[in-house]
């Protein structure tokens, strides 16, 4: 989907529980220029650069920080605050995250460090920035390529564990519904 400023294009990977009444929303966009994020009310944000140059966001309310690929912490950022996107250099391609904060929660943490995970969240997923092995409790192993996004929905909560093998780029995402 191009945006509304021209100044890139997003591909939605995941949109829970549904598309047209999500809580969680997951995506990877492409920079090509420096503009304004769109404005998200009552969403919460989070950021990283995937590959291609560096960007700085400034968000109002927030110190100005510059975002690189060789960073594995997502920058975290609310989506109703107007926040401006200045790219250095190359186009980018970046991972972003979304969440409805008034009908969810979401912890994410970087797989580098934290290979396996332990949850019981109504969604749980593992976004590869880079090609990784994953294995759900005794399961068979499951192969995600780059730029791959794995998702399991955990509707009665269980208590289910995953393992990433490989020191690979990505993060895990654990959400539920509130309420």
């Amino acid at each position: 989907m191009p945006w509304k400023n021209g100044g890139g294009t997003t591909r939605e990977l995941l949109a829970w529980p549904t598309p047209a009444d999500w809580i969680v929303r997951v995506s990877v966009a492409d920079i090509s220029a420096s503009g304004p994020f769109s404005m998200f009310e009552g969403v919460d944000r989070w950021f990283a650069v995937l590959n291609g140059g560096d960007v700085a966001l400034s968000t109002q309310g927030l110190a100005p920080r510059r975002l690189a690929a060789s960073l594995d912490e997502l920058h975290a950022f609310p989506g109703d605050a107007p926040t401006q996107c200045e790219a250095f250099g190359a186009a980018t391609q970046d991972f972003n995250i979304m969440l409805r904060r008034a009908r969810g929660t979401l912890r994410q943490s970087p797989l580098r460090q934290r290979p396996s995970l332990e949850s019981s969240h109504g969604l749980v997923a593992v976004f590869a920035a880079s090609p990784v092995t994953v294995r759900v409790g005794d399961g068979p192993a499951c192969e995600l390529g780059a730029m791959s996004l794995a998702w399991w929905r955990n509707a009665g909560r269980a208590p289910l564990r995953w393992r990433a093998h490989g020191a690979v780029r990505g993060w895990w995402l654990e959400a539920s519904a509130t309420g």
